[in-house]
C-alpha cells in the first residue's frame, strides 16, 4: 500500500491518546478484538483503526469475478474469472449488502493480496487484477451462500507480521516518515503462504508498480513465532534477500527471519481537514530494515 492510498477523509472517531512510555505492537496484533486500546509507540490506539484482517480458507474450488485494469495503458477495465483452489487461505471481511429490502451476509475478499502464483489462472497478458483505491479495497464480495459456504474463518497465520497486510517496503524510520512514494523493492507475505521479493515496475500505470510479477518467491513451508522474530522456513532462496541455508535436503531448506524491530513511526494527520494520522511498523529482514503500513491513528473534529 502507498502513502496516498493511506489517507482517509472525513472520520469522526476519536483517538484514545494517553502518556505511556514507548511501547511494542503484540506479535499477533491483527487478532485484538475491535474496540480493544493497544500501545503503538507513544500512543494509545484503538484496534477499531488498526489493520485487523480476517482470514479464511476455502473448503473446495470457488470462480469469482474480479476486475483487471491495463498494466501499461489507458483501456478499459476487464472482468476475468478466478478460481480460488481449495484450501487456499484468503484476507476477507464478513459484512452485510443490501439486496432488495434485505440485508444479507456478505464475503469481501482482498484478493490482491494473494500470491503471484494464486492469481495466474486469472492473468491476461498486460493487465493487472485492480487493487482498488486503498488497501482496504476489495476484489470480489461473494453473498451467494452456497458460495459463502466454501469459506471457513480461520486464524490469522502466524507468517503474517502483526497489523500489516503483508507489503513491506525497504527502508528505515526516514522511509517510512517520508511522503515520498516507494518507488524500489518490497517483500510481500501473503495470505496463502508465500515470501515475495518485488522490484518496482517504473513503466506500470499509477498505484501498479508493486502488483507485477515478482523477481523471486519461495513457498512458506514451517513458521516458528517467538516475539520479536517470525521464522520462516522456505523451500527456495530468495533473490537479493539474505536467507539461511538449514538443510540440503527436503522442503524445510532455507530460513528467513522477520524481526519487529518494535518501533513505530507515526505520521501526524490533519483534524482540521479530516485527515487520519497514519501508523507503521519497522522490520529487520536479511540484516536489512523495511517498513510496514499497520493502520491509522483516528480523527477528532
Amino acid at each position: 500500500m502507498t502513502i496516498i492510498t493511506r489517507i482517509i477523509k472525513g472520520c469522526l472517531c476519536l483517538l484514545a491518546l494517553g502518556t505511556v512510555t514507548v511501547g511494542s505492537l503484540s506479535g499477533r496484533a491483527q487478532t485484538e478484538k475491535p474496540s480493544a486500546l493497544v500501545k503503538v509507540g507513544d500512543y494509545r490506539a484503538s484496534t477499531d483503526f488498526l489493520n485487523l484482517s480476517a482470514y479464511y480458507q476455502t473448503t473446495r474450488p470457488v470462480t469469482v469475478k474480479v476486475a483487471y485494469v491495463s498494466t501499461y495503458k489507458t483501456q478499459h477495465t476487464i472482468m476475468q474469472k478466478l478460481t480460488l483452489p481449495a484450501g487456499l487461505t484468503v484476507a476477507g471481511n464478513l459484512t452485510t449488502t443490501k439486496h432488495g429490502s434485505y440485508l444479507v451476509p456478505s464475503l469481501q475478499l482482498y484478493l490482491a493480496r494473494l500470491s503471484y502464483p494464486a492469481l495466474q489462472n486469472s492473468a491476461k497478458a498486460n493487465y493487472t487484477l485492480d487493487p482498488g483505491t486503498s488497501a482496504y479495497s476489495p476484489q470480489a464480495t461473494i453473498s451467494d451462500t452456497t458460495k459463502l459456504r466454501a469459506f471457513k474463518r480461520v486464524a490469522a497465520p502466524d507468517y503474517m507480521p502483526g497489523y500489516s497486510h503483508g507489503d513491506l517496503y525497504i527502508g528505515g524510520a526516514k522511509a517510512a516518515l517520508s511522503p515520498v512514494e516507494p518507488t524500489t523493492k518490497s517483500i510481500r507475505i501473503t495470505p496463502d503462504g508465500y515470501v515475495e521479493v518485488l522490484k518496482y515496475d517504473t513503466k506500470a500505470n499509477a498505484g501498479l508498480g508493486f502488483y507485477q510479477k515478482p523477481v523471486s518467491l519461495a513457498k512458506i513451508v514451517k513458521t516458528r513465532f517467538h516475539d520479536p522474530n517470525r521464522t520462516l522456513y522456505l523451500n527456495h532462496p530468495l533473490a537479493s534477500v539474505k536467507t539461511k541455508v538449514i538443510t540440503q535436503n527436503g522442503q524445510t531448506r532455507y530460513r528467513l527471519t522477520l524481526k519487529n524491530l518494535h518501533t513505530p513511526q507515526h505520521i501526524a494527520g490533519d483534524p482540521e481537514t479530516g485527515t487520519a494520522g497514519t501508523f507503521d511498523s519497522l522490520y529487520s529482514i536479511g540484516g536489512t530494515t523495511y517498513y510496514t503500513f499497520i493502520g491509522y491513528d483516528g480523527v477528532s473534529n
